[in-house]
């Protein structure tokens, strides 16, 4: 009867992200390779999440953690940094129907540009709320300052609704 002898080594992180591709694919590798490891899901534990919302210890508070042995690191390293190294696999994007296009494009192609004027003025003051409320509600915004005048631009996909955010703080009117 042969048994493999014990492994020993402390655990030592090797890799933490919010990335499944990558978690699957680092998964995939190190059992390939004959390295143990241990894999730990986040944001799925009963612990509260703190209060400081910009901790010093950074940690993600969801995603994934793999763990190897100390003794394992080097090589777990090597194949760490050659799945990170590898060009991302094309993904083809099926055909969309014309139910689907109705919903708005992704945050990315929307957002290279914000080229629609939704505000303009002298008022810093306001400038400043009309800024911070767009921030609240996840708006991306294009500040220009020629001279003393302030211009605030938007996408066209945010334009409705920034227009609105701009109508209730100018005019003080309830959302419709």
């Amino acid at each position: 009867m042969s048994s493999k002898p014990l492994r020993q080594g402390s655990l030592v992180m090797l890799w933490a992200g919010e990335n499944p591709a990558v978690h699957a694919n680092l998964l995939e590798e190190l059992q390939a390779a004959g390295i143990p490891f241990a894999d730990k899901s986040l944001g799925d534990d009963e612990v509260a999440p703190t209060a400081d919302p910009l901790p010093i210890d950074w940690k993600p508070r969801f995603g994934f953690e793999v763990t190897v042995l100390s003794t394992d690191l080097a090589a777990a390293r090597e194949v760490l940094e050659k799945l990170l190294d590898e060009e991302p696999a094309d993904v083809e994007i099926p055909a969309r129907d014309e139910v689907a296009a109705a919903e708005p494009p992704l945050l990315v192609a929307t957002e290279t540009h914000p080229a629609v004027e939704i505000w303009n003025g002298k008022d810093d003051r306001m400038a400043q709320f009309l800024t911070s409320a767009m921030q609240e509600n996840e708006i991306p915004i294009h500040l220009e300052n020629p001279g003393e005048q302030t211009r605030i631009f938007v996408s066209a996909a945010n334009e409705k609704r920034a227009r609105e955010i701009v109508r209730e703080i100018v005019e003080g009117a309830p959302p419709e």
